[in-house]
This record gives C-alpha cells, sequence and structure tokens, in this order.
C-alpha cells in the first residue's frame, strides 16, 4: 500500500468514526432530552391527575411503613388530598388546597395549619426539570414495571457529589411516579418509596367516597401549631447556602412549648432533595451531640455556636451538610461583629 492510499483510508476511518460520533452524541442528547421531559410529566400528573392507592415507604434500616393517598382535582379546580398512615399511630391528613387538617385519634385533636412543605409522595419534585438538570444527570434507563404498570425508569447521577442519586418509576401512560429510590455514596438503597396498588383517572366523582370518610368528632379538640414566618438576619443569624441549586422555601419559627422557646427552621430544596437548618437555644447543663450522625436516609449535623446549637438535616451526604453547616454564622445582635455586619 502506497503512502497515499494509507493515508486515504485512515482519513476514511477518521471520517467515519467522526460521523460515528455524531450520532451516537445526537443520539445520548436525545435520550437526555427525553428524560427531562419524563421529569415534567412526572411533576405536572402528581398535581392535575386524580388517583388513588396504597404505597410503601422503606429506610435503610427501618421499618416499611404504608399509607394511603386519594388525590383529586374537582371541576373547579380545587385540590383535595386525603392521606392515612396505616402503620403506627393512627393519622389522617386532609388537605384542600393549602389548608392542611390533621387528625389524631390517639389524642383526639385536629391540627389545622397553611400547607408549607409541598414536597410529598407521589408529589417528590418542587423545581422545574430543567431547573432539576442543572444539577444531575438525567437520562433514560429502563422499563419496569411496578404496581402491574408499564414504567420508564429515569436515571439521576449528582454532577457534584453533594447529593444522593435517584432512580423514579413513572408510568408510562400518564406519567405518574409510581416509585422513588435514593442511593448514597457506596451505591447502597437508603430510601425506596412505592405503591403497591394504584387507580389512576376517572371523574372526581369517583374518587369522593373516599375522601368524604368522617374524621374527628364533637369531643375533639381544634388546634393551630405555633408557628410564625421570620427573617433571621434580624436575630443576628447569617446562613449563607453553600451548594448551588439548593434554593430557600421557607423561613419559620416554631413554639416548643414551656421551657423549650423557639427554635428556627430554614428549609432550601433543589427540586429533589430538603435540607433544614434548626437554629435553638443552648440550654445550660445539656451536652448535645455534635458532629456527624445519620437515620436511613437522613444524615444529620450538629454543632454549638456561641448561646445556640445549629443542626443541619436533610436526605443528602453528610458531605453536602457539612459544607451547608459552614455557612451558618451567629452574632449576638449589639456585639462589635454585628454592628460591622
Amino acid at each position: 500500500m502506497t503512502v497515499a492510499s494509507r493515508a486515504g483510508a485512515l482519513r476514511r476511518r477518521t471520517l467515519a468514526l467522526a460521523a460515528f460520533l455524531a450520532v451516537y452524541s445526537a443520539a445520548a442528547l436525545a435520550a437526555d432530552a427525553d428524560a427531562v421531559q419524563w421529569l415534567a410529566k412526572i411533576q405536572q400528573s402528581a398535581q392535575k391527575l386524580n388517583y388513588s392507592g396504597t404505597f410503601v415507604y422503606l429506610q435503610q434500616g427501618g421499618q416499611p411503613l404504608t399509607s394511603r393517598i386519594t388525590h383529586v382535582v374537582d371541576n373547579g379546580g380545587a385540590e383535595r388530598e386525603r392521606l392515612e398512615m396505616l402503620d403506627g399511630a393512627p393519622v389522617v391528613i386532609v388537605r384542600t388546597n393549602e389548608e392542611v387538617r390533621s387528625y389524631s385519634p390517639d389524642t383526639k385533636t385536629i391540627l389545622v395549619e397553611k400547607r408549607r412543605n409541598k414536597t410529598s409522595f407521589p408529589a417528590l419534585l418542587t423545581a422545574p426539570a430543567a431547573s432539576i438538570a442543572e444539577y444531575y444527570n438525567v437520562r433514560n434507563w429502563d422499563q419496569q414495571r411496578v404496581a402491574g404498570l408499564d414504567c420508564q425508569v429515569i436515571l439521576l447521577e449528582a454532577k457534584d457529589g453533594l447529593r444522593y442519586a435517584r432512580k423514579l418509576w413513572a408510568d408510562k401512560t400518564t406519567g405518574l411516579l409510581l416509585k422513588a429510590q435514593s442511593f448514597n455514596e457506596k451505591g447502597d438503597i437508603v430510601e425506596q418509596i412505592a405503591f403497591t396498588q394504584v387507580e389512576i383517572g376517572g371523574g372526581p366523582e369517583h374518587y369522593h367516597p373516599l375522601l368524604a370518610k368522617r374524621d374527628g368528632g364533637r369531643d375533639w379538640r381544634t388546634a393551630t401549631p405555633p408557628i410564625t414566618e421570620a427573617k433571621f438576619t434580624d436575630a443576628g443569624w447569617k446562613v449563607d447556602m453553600p451548594v448551588p441549586g439548593f434554593r430557600k422555601q421557607l423561613e419559620i419559627k416554631r413554639g416548643m412549648g414551656a421551657g423549650v422557646g423557639e427554635v428556627g427552621q430554614i428549609v432550601y430544596s433543589d427540586g429533589l432533595a430538603s435540607i433544614s437548618v434548626f437554629l435553638e437555644p443552648f440550654k445550660e447543663g445539656e451536652k448535645p451531640m455534635e458532629g456527624l450522625s445519620s437515620q436511613g436516609a437522613v444524615n444529620i449535623y450538629r454543632k454549638r455556636l456561641g448561646t445556640h446549637v445549629v443542626t443541619v438535616l436533610g436526605e443528602a451526604p453528610p458531605a453536602c451538610l457539612t459544607k451547608v453547616a459552614t455557612g451558618v454564622k451567629f452574632n449576638e445582635p449589639g456585639t462589635a461583629a454585628a454592628a460591622q455586619r
């Protein structure tokens, strides 16, 4: 083979390889775009569809917990939901749009409050799909069945190592999320939640008997949890979120009863994972456990900060919570440090 012919063959192989890579890259981009569209379907279906079913929640090292949920959007657009805990202490949570009523038969108490946490299965996604895709590599992974329904499985892998990987099973017909798993940095499943039986679709009147169940009674007590909006910068706190993508969802104070006082809570979310920062007064004589600990999928980081204890809690890797804790600073109002802010 002459030098010219060898050069020609090499050029043809190079062009063929470039063409293959171009086709492969285009296919990969199309698959990623399709996976992001599935995220959008998952988010919309949980809010717009009528459905009812039973699901099981399981954390690593814990016992399975079973619940029954019914979700209906009336013809007038009102959103109603009934969630009944079937294991452990009996609790029923009834939501009408943003009003939430929690019924506890053991104490005969009805707690009435505004919905603050808008993350609940199957409505796990709280940010636009494109926003979630900024911090996760999103791709179609497999097709499987859950509760007798064909599903598209979507894999989400963190781009920065500061979030858990996730797998989401979406019903291929409606997009409703039927199963979700979270994986730690070792690849272990630390949390799973999945429908074991579900009915999707149909008019709202089909589900009204499930929503019309009577809860409470004449001798029950109605109460409102002592929760107020807060602005902790006014009290000397500076809380910077050093992990990109986590946006502040709420900032509140909770009354914890006599001798405890108020505990502050700031909640952040990246659309999938949530992190709470708790700010509470330090009690003299107590020795709060500091450092890292974990409970199933939830990791916890505590530290003493002046006259307070800071607790960072969330379904995220320890490195993430440790990083978040470094962004929490406190200066007693009136001190020189506070005056210089």
